[in-house]
């Protein structure tokens, strides 16, 4: 049994992704160790469906993606009609940008809550201007959040946000200080600061982390040390995750267990977690 923490299949909005256009290959480029998503090239959902079959993967988390940035927008109402085509499969998560003010993303957070969605992602890095994730434009977000008992989803690493120090992980430590009954989850984790990010967590235990692609890729620089961090936190709080359609879904699981972190701690990150957060 596998809960996939980050997908983005190819439906409605998320086919017109850049990581779709051409296809992200986020295990090295033209790596010949990289597996071919035949549903991600064709932009199939029901080839998807195949292929998260063949993975062992019976859950989801699908979130909505709201930025200024190049990497374009998915709608709240696409994640919700996947979630209600498909209930029981994929968890629906929404997505707000406060660049064009904080009343409309707030409006939005509510009509998330009332959509039954299970948290909020922002993308402080690819806001219009760049922010860092405890940036007090923010805050009124994350305080909705906690209010309604949403989930906080930070997308952060050296990729979002114009230097590397929009991905220090002091900032997730922040607010998780600051609003210490949110459920925090950090999509990719802070790459690369990850021994501060797993040691920031010891000490703020509302963080949960999506280590996605950079846990599972054997060519990324660090990778063998998530092995490590998993067996540090005793397989706590870190939420397995493939970022298809950047890694094949299938090779995620494969390339997961290279790590061979014995049955416990595997069923902790690749299933226990997600439920325990999402309370189901």
């Amino acid at each position: 049994m596998i809960f996939d923490f980050r997908l983005r299949p190819p439906y409605k909005g998320f086919a017109e992704l850049s990581i779709f256009n051409p296809v992200c290959n986020a295990v090295a480029p033209h790596d010949v160790n990289a597996w071919r998503s035949e549903s991600a090239h064709r932009k199939s959902f029901p080839l998807f469906l195949e292929e998260m079959k063949e993975a062992g993967v019976d859950k989801g988390v699908v979130m909505a993606r709201a930025t200024s940035s190049f990497a374009a927008s998915v709608p709240n109402d696409d994640v919700l009609a996947l979630a209600q085509e498909y209930p029981g499969t994929f968890f629906p998560f929404g997505a707000v940008d406060v660049s064009a003010g904080i009343l409309p993303a707030l409006a939005e957070v509510r009509r998330c809550k009332d959509m039954g969605f299970y948290g909020v992602a922002v993308e402080p890095g690819f806001c219009d201007p760049a922010r860092k994730a405890d940036d007090p434009t923010l805050y009124p977000v994350y305080a909705l959040c906690a209010e309604l008992g949403l989930i906080a989803v930070i997308t952060s690493s050296f990729m979002v946000g114009p230097d590397i120090d929009y991905s220090n992980p002091v900032y997730i430590q922040h607010v998780a200080s600051d609003f210490p009954t949110l459920q925090i989850v950090v999509s990719h984790a802070c790459y690369p600061w990850l021994m501060q990010m797993v040691n920031i967590m010891l000490m703020c235990p509302n963080i949960w982390i999506v280590p996605d692609m950079y846990m599972h890729n054997p060519s990324a620089p660090g990778h063998e040390m998530y092995g490590n961090a998993i067996r540090w936190l005793k397989g706590e709080r870190v939420l397995y995750g493939s970022a298809y359609p950047c890694y094949d879904i299938r090779q995620a699981v494969h390339d997961f267990h290279l790590f061979e972190l014995g049955e416990e701690l595997t069923q902790k990150v690749m299933w226990d977690n997600a439920h325990k957060l999402l309370a189901l």
